[in-house]
């Protein structure tokens, strides 16, 4: 009986440090398809942290009216 319950304690204690098999969470950062006409806007919103869902009015411009820098 000793020798049954050595040998379960050995084997809880060697499969305790065995590595657990966890689901990883993987953030996936996705951008959402917007139709424009010419592209969307390049820049990132400073509230969410996501890219601009805005599109560009003019075909030299990457981002749009909002965040595009002022002269």
């Amino acid at each position: 009986m000793k020798k049954l319950l050595l040998l379960i304690s050995f084997s809880l204690i060697t499969m305790s440090f065995l590595p657990s098999k966890e689901s990883q969470n993987i953030d996936t950062v996705s951008i959402e398809n917007v139709e424009c006409k010419i592209r969307q806007c390049n820049a990132t919103a400073k509230s969410t942290g996501k890219r601009c869902k805005h599109c560009v009015s003019n075909d030299s411009d990457y981002q749009c009216y909002q965040h595009k820098p002022k002269n």
